[in-house]
């Protein structure tokens, strides 16, 4: 039986076995574990009941006092321990975290009468996370709020060690290549993977969790080389709440004709946020409860022409039929529209001349996902899920968005089939020495219309089993159907490319996963299962052409294991070691298929490319320094290999380039995290990362545009590591906040300052990027990689008040200010490679090339200021926001 069928009969049989059963997506719950015991003698306490308050889940517990609570949604809870003879104990505040053991203990006192009185503590969160074998960062709605910089989660996923972002606002997680982060949202995969970025926008005021693992990835997550983002928004609450956010906000906006920026001005920096939360009115107690949250933005940006502008729904509803089976189903709706500000060379520097054939981005993109839990036991869960995800995007000239393209070059059809001349929006102007095309420009600099559209549909399986108190089981599947469609034309090039493909990838997933928690030691260790079909034909030889081929199946076995060792209450050492895999991004596998070599450098796709691949160790310890201050301590080393690239193929008529297999690279670093738990006024967090990520080459096209730039010479591919481009050597963030509560008073100046306000301060310090000098004709001086640009550091402000109705009354107006880059310092995010500076390109501006005659040498400074003072070569300058709140 050929390995197809075989598959093809293993996954109907999972299908059918485990029918009730669910698909394999992110983590969305936690658990809890305790004891309780009798608060005089010590000794535990057999058949208490432990309840979440609210709800009908509970559990008792054994006889040696011990309970677990499984399958608990993320987020804030409420837990009671009653037993008859004894004052019943509510805990409040319990955080559940993803993926993780919130531990818990009841100390209860015998009562010889049954008392209507329950005692209520407030739960604190442990510093020390046990069961962590990973390098994990659970930032939590809480701390959201705080942040001076939540206006995405690429934001707060750029504020975690080991974590980089580059000048195009990339991410990039310990020394990893972009498109190697893989995104959930609510459990469901959001990955485009075409490009392997997030494929939508997900709200930071929406979510519950964001929990962010940058090593020590478990099993139960595939298709990650670097790391795994899990979003979790927030769940319906028993009685009615809810959000409204306003804020506006200024900027120094950037004067493209003068060169320099202008005076802080309100640039329409605008957004509101609206969430709404509570029960279905038919339904009784907690059995049906809804979340939504709506949000909309509108910012025009620093430079000009960079506006944009998004809204997005997101909605989460809990249905409980029974007692046993729950039921969540959840959406989200996404779309953006964005110009870009280009500022290139003297041939083609703004698009201030044409503002018609500016090009524009369209993003949509909606998601829909249904989870069934139910529990055959308090120790097994099963769980039904299925989703659907669609992301689309469209690159245009903003006149020509609605236009349909033919395949005729030089035209275009109208939807009333009118054959317009794209030539007419070629704006040149002779006076000047200057022209913009009508059509925005791709990364290979020529002008293009583009469309994408990724949709998946999935379903599978996930079983999670308490075997007893030490062991959690947790195995399941997973099955996607993409169908991909991709649409490429290019214009005003002799040898043009274009590009247009419908194809319908599977990829399926297998795991298993054994947590096993002994008093000195939790062992986190799992195997998982990767498969791919591209489901494409393509041809043996693209010169020749004679026959077609098909893609062979690519499987991936991934064993993982993590462990943690609790040495005292204070101190725990935890190793992690694992194989990771990650298909190459889907671009590369069908890009040019039909294997035209008639254009001027071809690239040719490559669907039978093997899975990229990444060892990883690391070594970990948390201590306790004092009762609040704790240090986390990581060292780790990944091994790179099988990474994508591209190779040059030599044939008696020509070459052409192809993706491939062959890139390579080792990452090493250290991380320190220092934390403070928000005890008192005072908590923060400084994070200090120190690490070396090198390689062959930075991106797969490294070696396109190598053979691009250098002609028909031959190949030369280096035969060493070189620091790659997003090699930052050292980044520290730092998070310190102070605040204080509705209670507090002081005195400056014998004024009395009323309490209920807080300040956030958030520092970020990174050295210089590499890059690789050249002369003045673009000749590699030195090494690759050799420069170094300048450090940036930048502080991030936020102020907020708050002020409640009533001191009972939870209902609040906040006031807050951000600042971002406070001091509004200019830091250098990108030279020129033969100066070595941002402000100077090499170039020897005279009067003779003013092809009206002399130039006076106003005019040369103006030009040379216009063409060499690039502000995308500088990080933003000062933004302000100042806004409200209102909670209800």
């Amino acid at each position: 039986m050929s390995t197809g069928s075989t598959f093809k009969v293993w996954l109907w049989v999972c299908l059918i076995l485990f029918f009730a059963l669910s698909l394999t997506q992110a983590a969305t719950t936690g658990k809890i574990a305790g004891t309780v015991k009798d608060k005089e003698s010590g000794e535990p306490l057999a058949g208490v009941t432990i309840m979440v308050v609210g709800t009908p889940v509970g559990t008792s517990t054994d006889d040696d006092g011990d309970f677990f609570l499984i399958n608990l949604p993320v987020g804030n809870h409420t837990i009671e321990a009653s037993l008859i003879g004894y004052e019943s104990v509510q805990k409040t505040g319990v955080k559940v975290l993803s993926d993780l053991t919130t531990p818990m203990e009841f100390n209860l006192k015998s009562s010889p009468i049954v008392l209507a009185h329950v005692l209520t503590v407030d739960a604190q969160r442990p510093l020390i996370q046990r069961d962590l074998t990973a390098s994990t960062e659970i930032v939590t709605r809480e701390q959201i709020t705080k942040l001076p910089d939540a206006i995405s989660i690429q934001n707060l996923i750029s504020n975690t060690a080991g974590t980089v972002e580059d000048r195009d606002g990339v991410l990039h997680m310990r020394g990893g290549r972009s498109g190697t982060i893989s995104y959930f949202f609510d459990g469901v995969s959001v990955q485009e993977p075409f490009v392997g970025q997030v494929g939508t926008r997900i709200p930071p005021d929406a979510l519950e969790e964001l929990n962010i693992t940058t090593g020590g990835i478990t099993a139960e997550y595939g298709e990650a080389l670097s790391g795994v983002v899990n979003a979790i928004s927030q769940r319906g609450t028993a009685g009615y709440s809810g959000k409204l956010k306003l804020y506006d906000g200024a900027t120094r906006s950037y004067d493209v004709t003068k060169g320099e920026y202008k005076s802080t001005e309100r640039n329409h920096n605008q957004s509101a946020v609206m969430n709404l939360s509570g029960p279905f009115g038919f339904s009784k107690g907690d059995r049906a409860n809804f979340f939504w949250c709506g949000e909309y933005l509108h910012d025009n940006g620093y430079l000009p022409h960079n506006r944009v502008e998004l809204n997005s729904q997101t909605g989460k509803i809990t249905l409980k039929p029974t007692k046993n089976i729950n039921v969540i189903l959840n959406g989200h709706y996404y779309k953006r529209n964005l110009q870009r500000y280009t500022h290139r060379d003297v041939n083609n520097i703004s698009y201030d001349f044409n503002l018609k054939g500016l090009g524009r981005v369209e993003n949509t993109s909606h998601l829909l996902g249904a989870k069934i839990a139910y529990p055959t036991s308090k120790n097994v869960m099963y769980f039904l899920k299925f989703s659907h995800f669609t992301a689309e995007l469209k690159l245009a000239p903003e006149h020509l968005f609605d236009i349909y393209w033919d395949e005729w070059p030089g035209y275009a059809e109208d939807s009333s089939g009118t054959y317009v001349g794209t030539i007419d929006d070629y704006n040149y102007l002779p006076d000047d020495s200057f022209f913009s095309t009508g059509f925005t420009a791709a990364p290979d600099f020529y002008p293009v219309y583009h469309y994408r559209r990724t949709k998946y549909n999935s379903v599978g399986f996930d079983i999670l089993g308490q075997v007893n108190k030490y062991n959690q089981i947790k195995f399941g599947g997973e099955y996607r159907a993409y169908r991909l469609k991709w649409d490429d034309k290019q214009f005003f090039n002799v040898r043009p490319y274009g590009e247009k493909y419908d194809v319908n990838p599977k990829y399926a997933a297998g795991y298993l996963q054994d947590k096993i928690e002994l008093k000195d030691m939790i062992i986190n260790a799992g195997v998982r299962v990767d498969y791919l079909k591209a489901d494409i034909d393509f041809w043996e030889d693209p010169v020749t052409k004679i026959r077609k081929i098909s893609t062979d199946p690519k499987v991936q076995l991934s064993p993982r294991v993590g462990i943690s060792h609790p040495i005292t209450d204070q101190t725990v050492v935890h190793f992690n070691y694992g194989y990771y895999y990650q298909v190459p991004q889907y671009m590369y596998l069908f890009t040019n298929l039909k294997a035209d070599l008639s254009t001027g450098f071809p690239l040719v796709g490559n669907p039978d490319m093997e899975p990229e691949k990444t060892v990883s160790y690391e070594l970990g310890f948390d201590h306790m320094l004092t009762q609040e201050i704790k240090l986390d301590a990581t060292v780790y080393y990944k091994d790179l290999t099988n990474l994508a690239t591209t190779r040059q193929l030599i044939y008696s008529g020509g070459s052409y380039t192809q993706y491939t297999n062959a890139d390579y690279g080792s990452v090493k670093g250290v991380d320190l995290i220092l934390t403070k738990i928000p005890v008192g006024n005072f908590s923060g967090k400084v994070a200090y990362t120190y690490s070396i990520a090198k390689g062959n080459a930075s991106s797969v096209t490294e070696g396109y545009y190598d053979y691009f730039t250098r002609g028909t010479s031959a190949p030369v591919w280096p035969v060493k590591e070189y620091p790659l481009d997003f090699d930052q050597r050292h980044t520290l963030v730092a998070d310190l906040d102070y605040r204080v509560t509705k209670d507090w008073r002081g005195e400056l100046l014998g004024i009395t300052i009323p309490g209920a306000w807080g300040v956030n301060l958030l520092t970020k310090y990174g050295s210089g990027f590499p890059y690789t000098k050249t002369d003045e004709q673009g000749n590699r001086i030195g090494m690759l990689n050799e420069g170094r640009m300048p450090p940036t550091y930048r502080i991030d402000f936020k102020f907020n008040k708050d002020f409640y109705f009533s001191k009972a009354s939870d209902i609040r107006v906040t006031f807050f200010t951000e600042i971002e880059n406070l001091f509004d310092r200019r830091n250098v995010i990108h030279v020129y490679s033969n100066t070595g500076k941002p402000d100077d390109d090499g170039r020897d501006y005279s009067a003779t090339t003013d092809p009206d005659g002399p130039a006076t040498a106003d005019d040369v400074n103006y030009y040379y200021r216009l063409l060499s003072e690039d502000p995308q070569n500088y990080d933003a300058p000062r933004t302000i926001r100042w806004g409200l709140e209102l909670v209800f």
